[in-house]
């Protein structure tokens, strides 16, 4: 069993002008992350390897919460606008391995929500005791690919035709990771600290 999660949550921070709340996700954002998943670009959801724009995915997904996965909710007033899950199997042979999902809505891209989410979410993942975060993403989507390398993820692989949209589209797979292990190493350079102070 993984620990539980040690930040603390709430957390506000001002972005883009509007204050946006980071707490932990639970079963009563059921709703409000339903409307989410329904208003992204179908291309966005590749980055998670079920498709969660299924209501039966949503509902696993909210069910494993404090378990499995560990979520955050980025709200702007009443409106969910990013969240994040790092999924551990703790039963497979890398259980010391999370994997790190994020979701930021299109009009709140390019003001650091995705990076703030990222970094909380690695924090998350040391204060669980994880060692190592993956994280992946269809080639094309350079602009997650290079947040990512800017906060010491590096790159493990390309897997091709990996993934097929609803239309029939295939795309390769790129695979990131990150050694939390070197963690400290990397905080001096690479923006890896607390993300909102205690």
């Amino acid at each position: 069993m993984k620990k539980p999660a040690s930040r603390h949550y709430p957390r506000r921070l001002e972005l883009n002008g509007t204050s946006v709340d980071f707490r932990l996700m639970t079963t009563d954002d059921a709703a409000a992350l339903t409307g989410f998943i329904g208003q992204l670009p179908v291309h966005d959801l590749l980055f998670v390897r079920r498709d969660i724009s299924h209501p039966k995915v949503i509902a696993a997904w909210l069910s494993s919460l404090g378990e499995q996965v560990t979520s955050l909710a980025a709200y702007a007033g009443d409106q969910l606008v990013g969240c994040s899950a790092v999924v551990v199997d703790s039963w497979s042979w890398s259980a010391h391995v999370g994997d790190l999902r994020i979701l930021v809505a299109p009009e709140w891209r390019g003001v650091g929500l995705g990076g703030v989410l990222i970094r909380e979410s690695v924090n998350l993942a040391v204060s669980q005791g994880l060692e190592k975060l993956t994280v992946q993403m269809t080639v094309d989507q350079s602009a997650a690919i290079t947040a990512f390398e800017a906060l010491g993820f590096q790159p493990e692989s390309v897997l091709r035709n990996h993934v097929r949209d609803h239309e029939g589209h295939t795309y390769d797979l790129a695979l990131l990771s990150l050694d939390v292990n070197e963690l400290n190493a990397l905080a001096s350079g690479k923006g890896m600290v607390t993300a909102m102070n205690d």
